[in-house]
């Protein structure tokens, strides 16, 4: 049976069972009777669809006669992530916050204690000079930086904290263990790290991270202002902003609260 939804046809038997593995978002098991009851339809009709999906791989039954997703979803999950394009997720969102805040947003991942450029999108009226695709730079003076070690598990923190010498690069960047443990309490408890005038003088930066799937902070988005710029916008709105748009490319790389 097919019915009309929206601009395209929907057929109700993959409908259904599309519907089935949603209920498994919120519970690793469940059996015939409690599917029944979540999807409004009769026990024998949850079983010819379950049937389906297990003959497929996309459910599987447990011990105790419940069923869980199966492997074919884990391998489907993977397939997607592994053609996923950060930047090309990214980019768009990039763009949007670059021209509403006429400024530079960049998107940066992080390896063996820095963070790298992997995208710079400049709106027409501002460009950051400091930074360009494929640099690297410190962790600890950056937003970016802080923003994605504020979220890594407490030992690696840790880790990071003990082996790094703490250059100065102005005379505002943090120089002492005590002082950056306390920058990454603060930028954990509120969701986003700024930077002032810690890596170049005269340049500030609003940061979030970006999540995988595995609700590891993988990147960062941030929004740059030179030369004082950030005092002619509404602080609150760029954070607010920020965080929604990291949010989204989040989403769209498989993260999930």
């Amino acid at each position: 049976m097919a019915i009309e939804r929206n601009k395209g046809v929907v057929v109700q038997s993959v409908a259904r069972a599309l519907e089935i593995i949603a209920c498994f978002e919120d519970s690793a098991e469940l059996g015939i009777s409690q599917l029944s009851e979540l999807m409004g339809l009769s026990k024998s009709t949850i079983y010819g669809l379950t049937n389906t999906l297990v003959s497929f791989g996309y459910l599987e039954q447990c011990e105790n006669k419940k069923y869980r997703l199966g492997l074919r979803m884990f391998e489907l999950g993977n397939m997607i992530q592994r053609r996923m394009d950060v930047r090309q997720e990214a980019r768009p969102w990039c763009q949007i916050l670059a021209e509403k805040y006429c400024t530079t947003v960049h998107l940066a991942a992080h390896s063996d204690g820095e963070i790298i450029y992997i995208d710079k999108v400049d709106s027409s009226n501002s460009v950051v000079v400091y930074s360009q695709v494929g640099k690297r730079a410190p962790m600890y003076c950056t937003g970016v930086g802080k923003a994605i070690l504020a979220h890594l598990p407490h030992e690696e923190q840790e880790r990071y904290i003990r082996s790094c010498s703490l250059t100065k690069m102005t005379e505002h960047t943090i120089s002492t263990a005590e002082q950056l443990r306390e920058e990454l309490k603060t930028v954990h408890m509120c969701g986003y790290a700024i930077d002032s005038e810690e890596i170049e003088l005269g340049l500030q930066c609003i940061a979030a991270p970006i999540f995988n799937y595995r609700r590891q902070p993988q990147m960062a988005i941030s929004v740059s202002f030179p030369y004082g710029r950030l005092h002619d916008v509404e602080k609150e709105e760029v954070v607010r902003d920020v965080l929604q748009y990291a949010e989204k490319i989040s989403e769209r790389i498989g993260y999930m609260r």
